[in-house]
């Protein structure tokens, strides 16, 4: 499975981007086992400042729905 985000609430960390403490956090991670694995954590600000440039990285991503490239059944 792909990368996952998801809100951390009620532990104390650091912004994996710039350092600064951190307390309620956004992070990104993968699922395995029914469990979340973090492997970055960010600030408000710093979330922010990657948000901004998501439709840069991957126009496709803003779409709620991706086009079907191949159907199931042929």
């Amino acid at each position: 499975m792909g990368p996952v985000w998801k809100l951390v609430k009620g532990t104390r960390d650091v912004c994996s981007s710039c350092g600064a403490e951190i307390a309620d956090f956004p992070a990104v991670g993968r699922v395995v086992d029914f469990q979340f694995l973090v492997s970055q954590k960010f600030c408000w600000d710093c979330y922010a400042y990657n948000a901004a440039h998501l439709d840069e990285i991957d126009p496709q991503s803003l779409h709620p729905y991706q086009p079907v490239t191949k159907p199931l059944i042929p």
